[in-house]
């Protein structure tokens, strides 16, 4: 009696399972979406702030230059989407941004926000593709000069203090109250030089005619629907459209795909 009924025991609780993986089974195939885990990421880097080398951040050169290894390094990554909202900062620094996000051997997308000008509309031109809002705010292509003083409208005017005793006429042009007529066109020059930079790193991968590179020299600022139209921005969409732009350029599946943030913590690349 003993022996049978442990037999049957054993065959209530083999039926209990077999009737449980049936279950879970159907579970699953019900709800497969639920329980599959994508093969692929696309990560965000966010370019925020102004750009500079004097802080971390989200617009220092050496914190994008971090996440964008991080994503080339990870497998799993097939693509980048930067979500720019910067009105640009120090040339140097958007120059170096520029040269990282260009060197990445996968596909990168540049999705402006608010605003994504001067020096950061210098990094989205290295990207593969530029999306922004209609609203967006891109283009503010030049340089400037901030002065350590109130410069005076007349340049013939004396200089209000002198503070140093220079071995060249240009070489005290920030030492003291005043700029001259030579000064003046020596930092026009120096300007110029910068824009022309600036204007080739926008047209070698951009098609602008001729006519908007003239306009977009001047400096101006304009919406991303004109953008759109003079040549600055691809197409007009938000973050998700950039996403799905990025996942085509990588030839993958957006349902396929799990979009992670890359940022720094604690001097560690974070995947959040």
């Amino acid at each position: 009696m003993r022996i049978e009924k442990s037999g049957r025991i054993i065959i209530v609780a083999v039926v209990v399972a077999v009737i449980l993986v049936g279950a879970f089974s159907a579970l699953f195939f019900l709800t497969g979406e639920r329980w599959h885990v994508p093969r692929n990421k696309i990560a965000i880097i966010v370019v925020e702030g102004v750009i500079t080398e004097a802080h971390e951040g989200g617009a220092n050169p050496e914190t994008i230059r971090k996440l964008l290894s991080r994503a080339e390094e990870e497998e799993g990554i097939k693509a980048v989407v930067l979500r720019i909202n910067s009105g640009g900062g120090d040339a140097g620094a958007s120059w170096d941004m520029y040269r990282a996000v260009k060197r990445v051997n996968k596909p990168v997308v540049a999705s402006i926000g608010n605003i994504g000008a001067s020096g950061a509309y210098l990094v989205a031109v290295a990207a593969d593709e530029i999306v922004a809002t209609p609203m967006s705010v891109v283009g503010g292509i030049g340089a400037s000069v901030e002065f350590p003083f109130d410069v005076p409208i007349n340049a013939s005017e004396e200089a209000e203090k002198i503070s140093s005793l220079p071995s060249g006429e240009l070489k005290d042009m920030f030492a003291d109250y005043r700029l001259n007529e030579s000064e003046r066109g020596y930092l026009k020059e120096r300007l110029e030089n910068v824009l022309e930079v600036f204007l080739n790193c926008v047209t070698e991968k951009r098609n602008i005619s001729d006519e908007n590179r003239a306009i977009i020299a001047k400096g101006g600022w304009f919406t991303g629907e004109e953008g759109l139209r003079m040549g600055l921005v691809d197409k007009i969409g938000n973050l998700d459209d950039a996403i799905e732009e990025a996942a085509k350029l990588a030839n993958i599946s957006v349902e396929d795909t799990r979009v992670v943030t890359l940022r720094i913590e604690d001097s560690k690349v974070i995947e959040s």
